[in-house]
């Protein structure tokens, strides 16, 4: 029974030597948990509002798309004018021939 005792004694001894030790790191870790998670909150944040502001205030969409119809337009400009063209010079030739018969 004395034997007992004594490992008793002898690991409440150990255990005790330690704590000082343990407790340390045991803040240390929840203090390292606490800034990551702050981090990690942060930068979810800031990520949902830079995705609203970018899609509210010109997201690369928005600019593409005028660009893409601005482009279409002059395009649709350019083959207009020339059709244009041709049917006036059609109809010129058409005059002419009109009034010289």
């Amino acid at each position: 029974m004395r034997n007992m005792s004594q490992e008793k004694i002898d690991a409440y001894k150990k255990e005790k030597s330690g704590r000082k030790q343990a407790i340390a790191k045991h803040k240390k870790n929840v203090k390292i948990a606490k800034i990551t998670s702050l981090v990690v909150v942060v930068a979810i944040v800031a990520a949902i509002v830079g995705s609203v502001l970018w899609n509210n205030f010109g997201g690369s969409s928005s600019a593409a798309a005028e660009s893409a119809s601005t482009e279409v337009s002059v395009e649709a400009t350019a083959e207009d004018s020339v059709v244009t063209e041709s049917t006036e010079a059609v109809s010129e030739e058409a005059a002419s021939e009109a009034s010289s018969n």
